[in-house]
């Protein structure tokens, strides 16, 4: 008897976060040559009845005649999602014909949402991997430091800033706009959010296309970083492959020799040691065969003192991402002290002897995030497997995760296109995935097999 009840409450609809309410369409501020249409949607901040926020909502209306929605959220993770929609409507054209399209700034993140946390939302710089516990107590102080004073201007906001707050706005619009079921398109970290949607209201999700995003939905994260680990490590022999004979050999010497003593980069006014050359080199390498004959010979000159070739195009000369964490914080696992992190970097060096731990899940995150003022609220956790099947997408960079994600769904597929980039559906239009993609979403029809694009 409790088996049957378990199953009738997993099968009943779960129940809205809100009352409906009319959204009040208008022409979004500064449209330009994009019509789209704004509405406010408040929306608790945390628990229904209690302190409300304000989303700002957007749409591009269908051309044809509605018969649904879908919700996007293009990563980042950031706020300026509205304007991201703006930016390339074409890519929605086949969509549009039979439903509107729809995304929102999400909670926090500078936008047109409100309020707006007053943080620091530009690039953080990734600290070097502590070698003592006082390094990392150090760290683990200064990032408190950091987050506290973001925290400071709003602290239920901030610790609400989470992917699974974003699912439960997500819903709120669903409820908002009268839909019975939600299409989702996540890409990069909207799947993340995508995520954290399917496994809050699955009997609500109608189709799901993630495109190029991590998997958040592993029951070992540990085993997941040498997954990830693996996946970065075939990236970089897609370019020593077909380098001359025993680069790669040199550039493992030459990262153990940064290790020991950093090699300067004079024209940046910076030193690299072995993790930020492996992440420098990664981002080299994943712009494709024609800028690799750039690393080969950065490799070279590094070799002979002096790094200028592994610079990246940006203000800081070192790796680092932008947000400041603030989502991302609450999402993943961190290192409780130096010694967790040392036996994780280790275990991926030698499992990636070429790429190492220098990727963000196993190096930014984990020396930006401890310490941080705030829990974890919503970690990495399966996919339920009633979801209707979902489809994904990636590129060399990120089909193997995407993948990971989609294998938990039975009868779900996963798009192959074998060539560098990120995002094929918005970023990089290509149109055999936008075919596959449009016709998924307005007619729940997957291809037989895994496709492959080009």
């Amino acid at each position: 008897m409790l088996k049957i009840l378990l199953a009738l409450a997993m099968l009943a609809p779960p129940a809205p976060v809100q009352a409906p309410q009319a959204l009040d369409w208008r022409p979004c501020p500064d449209s330009g040559a994009v019509a789209a249409q704004c509405a406010d949607l408040a929306v608790p901040l945390a628990e229904p009845g209690g302190r409300r926020i304000t989303l700002k909502v957007a749409r591009l209306p269908a051309t044809g005649a509605k018969k649904g929605s879908v919700l996007a959220n293009f990563g980042g993770p950031q706020g300026d999602q509205i304007a991201i929609m703006r930016s390339r409507p074409l890519v929605f054209d086949k969509i549009r014909q039979s439903m509107d399209v729809v995304t929102w700034d999400p909670r926090g993140y500078p936008g047109l949402s409100s309020p707006v946390l007053a943080c620091d939302w530009g690039v953080l710089r990734t600290p070097p991997i502590p070698k003592t516990q006082a390094e990392f107590d150090g760290l683990a102080q200064a990032n408190r430091a950091r987050g506290e004073k973001c925290r400071e201007t709003d602290p239920d906001l901030f610790d609400h800033m989470d992917s699974g707050s974003d699912a439960r706005d997500a819903e709120a619009i669903r409820v908002a706009l009268g839909e019975k079921s939600m299409n989702f398109i996540g890409t990069s970290y909207g799947g993340v959010i995508a995520q954290a949607y399917a496994r809050q209201f699955p009997q609500r999700l109608r189709t799901m296309y993630i495109d190029g995003t991590g998997n958040h939905g592993a029951r070992d994260w540990e085993r997941e970083l040498e997954t990830v680990a693996t996946d970065m490590e075939r990236q970089l022999k897609r370019f020593f492959d077909q380098a001359e004979p025993g680069l790669d050999q040199r550039w493992r010497a030459l990262v153990a020799k940064a290790d020991r003593e950093p090699v300067p980069a004079p024209q940046a006014n910076a030193r690299y040691d072995g993790t930020q050359l492996q992440a420098l080199a990664f981002q080299k390498s994943r712009s494709g065969p024609a800028h690799w004959g750039e690393l080969a010979a950065a490799i070279t000159a590094a070799e002979g003192g002096d790094a200028t070739g592994f610079v990246p195009r940006s203000r800081d000369p070192y790796p680092g991402l932008p947000g400041g964490g603030v989502k991302e914080c609450l999402d993943y696992p961190r290192p409780t002290d130096q010694r967790q992190l040392a036996r994780t970097t280790e275990r991926l060096r030698r499992i990636a002897p070429n790429s190492g731990a220098a990727f963000p899940l196993a190096w930014h995150l984990p020396t930006t995030c401890t310490g941080w003022p705030a829990p974890v609220a919503n970690p990495p956790t399966p996919l339920p497997r009633i979801l209707p099947p979902i489809l994904g997408a990636g590129t060399w960079l990120d089909r193997a995760a995407t993948a990971r994600v989609t294998a938990q769904v039975p009868g779900s597929r996963t798009i192959d296109f074998d060539g560098p980039g990120h995002n094929l559906f918005f970023a990089m239009a290509n149109p055999c995935v936008i075919d596959h993609v449009s016709r998924y979403i307005t007619t729940r029809a997957l291809p037989p097999a895994d496709p492959t694009c080009t």
